[in-house]
């Protein structure tokens, strides 16, 4: 399939007050590649989402934050306007257009940062790793929860240059039990180039591991960018829930989403891509992640296969890590027809030999898109599963490089699904087949850590851009993590943990050199992998586990 190198991941946000972010001034900062705060300078969109945590209640939340902020280049936010939607926040749980108000960061020489958004509903601490002036990992950094995301230099998009676009988003059911029941919906529009009204449009859901009824549904609405460029509105109606979203611009080729009605029943947040529609024959890499059979315990997947340009699949490889038991599959095969009447729009994807967490035929619909792949679980097994995949572009990251690096999962291992939410922000350079850096880490609301790293790596021989990672902290809470990745392009790897203590899913991206504004062909992280990493962020809880890992 002729996609794009470009990933992403993206979404999450937060909780009331007393939320004081955890500066990283005095932590570890081994590699001294020449960042410093006037790396951030102009107006950045920023997403992130996950668990909003109610100390006094005990209760934890899906929350999602997307908006703007502006900063000076000097260490100051000094405004910016964001929408957050959050049970855990009271009311309605929407809160439209908050302005934030002036409020400081700081970024060390390594590219990575802390911040403060200061917004009505209360503070939120961030901490981010650049990876150029324009674009950054990103993840919420304080004691009222945890989420991770992006943050990208704003630019401007005509309602004529959106003509048809794929999306994926992802939330939960919002008033079901303050978050277990995760939903996720993929699809894809034809818009009219001047009114914004959708002319012909397409929508799958999962919901709570479920597509009975709700998949390959006909979409209607509009999506409209305002005359300035940077912002719109979306309606999209299907007979299964009638939402609006507000809009923002990245640039023409990447729109976030984030739901803005308290009518739907739905909590969603997300972000949409220019579509396509023909297959490339070669090799694809992919990371999938949520939830095994009855939304028990996390789950992620990641590997690679080959295509052919009608989407038969053969020779795949899956890594997955079902709770902590981590295992793999090899040679599992699959199809991907065109659905009619949206041929070209949509495929469904048939996966024989591929798990779940379970043995059986397992499908997605599959939407293509210039930012990947994009993949939602629509059968009726009992999981959730979302993610993309993406052309394999190279077989190998380089070394010596220095890279930004975010995980997203859950750490309490064996644990039922909404326990231990974890979010790690991270830079490291690669020398030889060595790691060196620092990662910052938030775990579930309970601990903000910052901390040197050092580890390996052993590229898979011969090469199929597949290998493992091994990385360790002097912190036994953190302690040591495996990795594999899978490389998609010379700057973009995806990551999916293979150890028993978490359950993760990530991905780093190449550390350009400080001052560089990275153009849209080479955004490594600004598109899919917000459909790797926001996954695992839409499972909250009704009440907080009483059982803490002892680490």
């Amino acid at each position: 399939m002729s996609l794009s190198h470009r990933i992403i991941l993206p979404l999450a946000i937060v909780s009331l007050a007393l939320l004081v972010a955890c500066g990283n001034n005095g932590a570890p900062n081994p590699n001294k590649n020449g960042y410093t705060n006037s790396d951030l300078t102009g107006t950045y969109v920023i997403s992130f989402s996950g668990s909003d945590v109610n100390l006094g209640t005990q209760t934890e939340s899906f929350f999602a934050i997307a908006g703007t902020i502006t900063a000076d280049g000097g260490g100051n936010i000094t405004g910016g306007t964001v929408d957050i939607n959050d049970a855990n926040l009271g009311g309605a749980g929407v809160f439209p257009a908050q302005a934030l108000t002036a409020s400081t960061y700081n970024i060390n020489s390594d590219g990575r940062g802390t911040g403060v958004l200061k917004t009505p509903q209360g503070n939120f601490g961030i901490d981010f790793v650049l990876t150029s002036d324009s674009h950054g990992l990103i993840m919420r950094f304080d004691n009222g929860g945890s989420g991770s995301g992006t943050l990208d230099l704003q630019g401007t998009a005509l309602q004529g240059q959106l003509s048809s676009l794929a999306f994926t988003m992802l939330g939960t059911e919002f008033n079901s039990d303050l978050g277990f029941n995760p939903v996720g919906t993929v699809g894809a529009v034809s818009l009219n180039p001047g009114s914004g009204a959708i002319n012909s449009g397409i929508e799958d859901f999962n919901d709570t591991g479920s597509s009975a009824g709700i998949t390959d549904l006909t979409l209607t609405g509009n999506l409209v960018i305002t005359s300035g460029g940077n912002f719109g509105t979306a309606t999209f109606n299907t007979s299964f829930a009638a939402m609006t979203f507000d809009v923002w611009v990245i640039d023409s080729t990447h729109l976030k989403l984030i739901e803005t009605d308290t009518t739907s029943g739905l909590a969603l947040a997300g972000d949409a891509f220019p579509q396509q529609s023909t297959f490339t024959a070669g090799q694809l890499v992919f990371a999938v992640a949520g939830a095994d059979t009855d939304i028990q315990f996390p789950f992620a997947a990641g590997g690679y296969v080959t295509t052919d340009a009608n989407g038969n699949l053969s020779a795949g490889w899956e890594d997955f890590n079902d709770g902590g038991n981590p295992n793999t599959i090899q040679n599992f095969t699959g199809t991907c027809n065109a659905t009619a009447p949206f041929v070209g729009d949509r495929c469904q994807l048939t996966l024989n030999s591929f798990t779940n967490g379970s043995s059986q035929s397992v499908t997605f619909a599959a939407y293509p898109s210039t930012a990947g792949l994009l993949l939602l679980e629509d059968d009726s097994f009992g999981s959730f599963l979302q993610g993309a995949a993406y052309p394999q572009l190279a077989t190998a990251f380089g070394a010596p490089e220095p890279y930004g690096l975010n995980l997203t999962g859950f750490n309490d291992d064996q644990q039922v699904l909404a326990d231990g939410k974890v979010d790690q922000i991270g830079e490291f350079n690669a020398t030889g087949n060595n790691l060196t850096g620092a990662v910052d880490e938030n775990d579930v609301a309970a601990a903000q850590v910052s901390s040197s790293l050092s580890g390996t790596f052993a590229a898979d021989s011969p090469a199929t851009g597949r290998g493992s990672i091994t990385l360790t902290t002097p912190r036994t809470f953190l302690g040591q993590l495996g990795l594999e990745y899978y490389v998609v392009n010379s700057s973009t790897s995806l990551l999916i943990e293979s150890d028993a203590d978490q359950v993760t899913t990530g991905v780093f991206e190449l550390q350009s050199a400080p001052g560089a504004l990275v153009s849209k062909s080479q955004k490594a992280g600004s598109t899919g992998a917000s459909s790797i990493v926001a996954l695992t962020r839409t499972f909250g809880k009704s009440h907080m586990a009483a059982k803490r890992r002892g680490k």
